[in-house]
């Protein structure tokens, strides 16, 4: 393995351009001693440290089965098509590799033909869309929507075409099962030596082997190494993968189905336009119950901080009787059409949710309901029963209705437990994982606290010194006004746009800040005469957005979190990164909020093992979209001053690049228009 990293080693021949770097060959080491003990490595490696290959290289030379699981797609993509076949090229070793993605991700067959069938399309230029996925889907060995470039993945028309696990009708009903898509990468990564998946998908795959008692049923191979690449992310996914929730989205969408299926295929089974009728009422009152209860849209509240909740028990009793009328509907025509039974299994799931919540407000018209529950109550629970997990339930709004969701405060234990079943050796890494070099949170969040675990920070080979500049312009604090804040920053930050020709990422933390930054910033160009393309988060898809501002080479782009990370901008097209404020959870979320209550009651300071590292992490992140090679310079900006101000700043201002650092404006100007100057290390 060393032989292949060394300066005339295989990858060096086969890759032009590569350099030998220290922390990279030290990093596989540790991946190849972790899959020779069976033992877990956690390991920060910075921007430029060439993880990818750390960690490929040894799986590949090993010959072990290795399960690599990204956060998301791109990365997904990147590693099964260029990665895992360019290093197999040049080490000489060609080992079998699966691609396997959520079952949306791929057509289906079934749906494909109906909907072919039915005429019905959703926009007006979906007839050609629909005859290139036919035409697509008869040639295609993997059928992955991904590969068909001329249907965008985010078309309207794909979730007609493609399944989910709600509306699959499952190898007994389906007549298309022998030539399934989603069958076939199932089978192709069952038996792959390595195998790339995403983190839900693994999370749900061994939720299903450990349900089947070992039996996985063709979704991934018993692994010697499995590595969780982008684990930052990890957490989060792992959350929502845990929790349960109902919506009232999902309420019209199984009435509408219902209707639709019944209506068509079994329409002397039950009067179908009555029952839907009803649940379509009872689901439209409980939102105006919602609101009544006094929730608006983009509010997220746990149920102890509502003084309405109970009064939802009504509304919730009344969608459970017209819910359960439907259903019962649709089970006395159980056998007679394939879809409306695979709707009926779907709606179930959906109804005990209805009923969990139903009884939840109606205990709290008769009790003080805690936002951290147990699971099944006493009167559940028999002498045997495990100690229940404490869990917080909250109701969100939004533009589409209403969620209720139940979200675990710690998912440790569920996920140690399903390492132990699956066994072999672990790698967990990001370029975000610690707070300061401190990796406690991180540990404790994965269930990995107090086991055997080696956890390092292998630094990017980068020279932040010379390639960057970190600014804390002399503002004041931020404030609860957003608006307000946000004007200022762009104010601070306009001298220096105008220095770096543009180029200019707006890094906000919040929706609001976003919309107030871009008008401040549409502001300033109409009376520049439009110097500058403004890009703006939501205006287009985020992958539309980022491929304008690299083409432009001059754009200023305003977006939220979902742009602190997973994206990359080399070369002159980015010189500048402007972030509103240290990205500290809202005191409000429901979820953050039952979790630093816990901390609390445990004796701990939820502050610094929780709110603080996981601010450090996400502003890690975006720090991070700056320097993504060895030529690239520009300017960090961060507009917080708490940042020098308050005694955690150190622990934040330690976990950054070691950048060039100045409170003053003419220094930043300086190293916008004198690059030769400070390279040389005149610029003091």
């Amino acid at each position: 393995m060393r032989e292949a990293f060394g300066p005339a080693g295989p990858i060096a021949r086969a890759t032009p351009g590569f350099l030998p770097r220290d922390g990279q060959a030290a990093f596989a080491d540790a991946v190849a001693e972790a899959l020779e003990a069976n033992s877990t490595v956690v390991a920060e490696a910075g921007t430029g440290t060439g993880k990818t290959f750390a960690y490929l290289v040894p799986a590949l030379l090993s010959g072990a089965v290795v399960v690599i699981s990204t956060a998301g797609k791109p990365l997904q993509d990147q590693l099964f098509k260029k990665d895992i076949p360019a290093l197999s090229r040049a080490l000489g070793i060609h080992p079998s590799a699966a691609l396997l993605k959520g079952r949306a991700n791929y057509v289906c067959l079934h749906h494909l033909e109906r909907l072919a069938e039915d005429g019905w399309l959703p926009e007006k230029d979906s007839f050609e869309k629909l005859r290139r996925i036919q035409a697509f889907a008869a040639v295609s060995p993997t059928g992955d929507k991904a590969e068909l470039s001329s249907v965008p993945e985010d078309d309207a028309l794909w979730p007609y075409v493609t399944s989910t696990r709600e509306n699959c009708l499952g190898p007994e009903r389906c007549p298309h099962y022998a030539e399934c898509f989603v069958k076939r990468a199932r089978e192709a990564a069952a038996a792959a030596q390595i195998v790339v998946v995403n983190h839900h998908l693994y999370l749900s795959s061994m939720a299903v082997k450990k349900a089947a008692s070992g039996a996985i049923d063709g979704l991934l191979p018993k692994a010697a190494l499995t590595v969780f690449d982008e684990a930052h992310q990890l957490p989060g996914i792992a959350s929502d993968f845990f929790g349960t929730f109902f919506t009232t989205f999902q309420l019209l969408d199984v009435e509408a189905a219902a209707r639709e299926l019944g209506m068509s295929r079994v329409r002397d089974g039950a009067d179908w336009a009555a029952l839907s009728a009803a649940l379509q009422k009872t689901a439209y009152d409980l939102r105006l119950a919602v609101r009544d209860a006094g929730l608006v849209e983009g509010d997220r509240k746990s149920i102890d901080a509502m003084e309405g909740f109970s009064r939802l028990a009504g509304p919730l009793a009344d969608v459970e009787k017209a819910f359960g009328a439907l259903l019962a509907a649709m089970k006395a025509n159980a056998g007679r059409d394939a879809e409306l039974d695979t709707l009926r299994d779907y709606a179930e799931e959906v109804f005990a949710g209805v009923r969990d919540w139903r009884r939840a407000a109606e205990d709290a018209g008769e009790r003080a309901v805690s936002a951290v529950k147990e699971e099944a109550s006493a009167s559940e629970k028999s002498d045997g029963d495990a100690p229940a997990k404490p869990v917080v339930r909250w109701i969100s709004v939004s533009a589409n209705g209403v969620r209720f969701t139940e979200t675990p405060l710690s998912f440790a234990e569920d996920f140690r437990a399903m390492r132990g079943d699956a066994g072999g050796a672990y790698l967990f890494t990001s370029a975000t994982l610690s707070s300061a070099g401190d990796f406690t949170h991180f540990l404790e969040e994965v269930g990995l606290s107090g086991e055997a675990v080696r956890a390092e920070t292998w630094p990017s080979p980068f020279n932040y010194w010379e390639q960057g500049c970190f600014y804390l312009p002399k503002l004041p604090a931020p404030a609860n006004n957003s608006a307000e804040h946000a004007q200022r920053v762009v104010e601070a930050a306009w001298p220096l746009v105008n220095a770096a020709g543009g180029k200019t990422f707006f890094l906000c933390t919040s929706l609001s800040a976003v919309a107030s930054a871009a008008e401040a910033l549409r502001a300033k160009l109409e009376a520049n005469g439009g110097l500058y393309p403004l890009f703006v988060q939501g205006e287009k898809p985020k992958a539309v957005l980022i491929d304008e501002f690299r083409r432009r080479g001059n754009a200023v782009l305003v977006g939220s979190m979902s742009f602190w990370e997973g994206v990359d901008v080399r070369g002159d097209a980015l010189s500048l990164v402007v972030i509103d404020k240290i990205p500290f959870a809202p005191p409000d979320d429901p979820v953050d909020a039952a979790r630093c209550r816990a901390i609390r009651e445990r004796g701990g300071n939820p502050f610094a093992e929780y709110v603080l590292p996981e601010a450090v992490i996400a502003l890690k992140q975006g720090a991070g979209r700056l320097i993504r090679s060895e030529t690239d310079r520009g300017v960090f900006m961060l507009c917080d001053v708490r940042a020098v101000e308050r005694g955690y700043g150190r622990v934040i201002l330690s976990s950054l690049p070691d950048f060039f650092r100045t409170r003053r404006m003419e220094k930043v100007i300086e190293f916008f228009a004198d690059p030769e100057r400070f390279r040389e290390g005149l610029y003091r």
